[in-house]
């Protein structure tokens, strides 16, 4: 991924998910850390989303630590401090990214673009998280709710390059 073209608000959660994965001594940044970090961001558009639709940030946050708890930690002399790998999940959801971003003709890949990737290439860790599963099990409804968002901030913007 050209990290060029990730707005602020994502290069920010991207790193964010980097900070849970070595903060829980992970060797590489899942799904489970990209989505929590995308809902721990303060004023972030992904929490409000969740709320819209009625689910407890909150409550996926538990889950999503529990989640976190549950992946192998990796410590000892073989481990290289703040050493982080991307997973083969995580890299197939920005990939998805990239692809919503460029079918939506946005210059950028907005966080709301990292959601859509997400969904589209959800692992099985992140499928374990019921809130979560529930938002993509909505299909066109959640999709829909992520689009006309995007659209309403681009029109108050007056371009796509501004979305964060």
């Amino acid at each position: 991924m050209n990290t060029q073209k990730l707005t602020q608000k994502s290069l920010e959660a991207i790193q964010s998910a980097n900070g849970l994965a070595i903060e829980n001594q992970n060797q590489q940044i899942e799904q489970v850390h990209l989505l929590s970090a995308l809902l721990g961001q303060e004023g972030g558009l992904i929490p409000q989303l969740f709320e819209k639709i009625g689910v407890s940030v909150d409550n996926v946050q538990i889950q999503l630590k529990n989640a976190i708890d549950n992946l192998p930690a990796v410590t000892g002399s073989g481990r290289k401090a703040d050493e982080v790998y991307v997973s083969q999940d995580v890299d197939r959801a920005l990939r998805e990214a990239e692809k919503e971003a460029a079918h939506m003709k946005d210059d950028f890949v907005s966080v709301e673009h990292l959601m859509l990737g997400l969904f589209d290439a959800m692992g099985n860790d992140l499928k374990k998280v019921s809130p979560t599963a529930a938002f993509k099990s909505m299909g066109t409804a959640g999709r829909a709710i992520i689009w006309s968002s995007m659209r309403r901030r681009q029109k108050s913007f007056g371009s796509s390059t501004t979305i964060t």
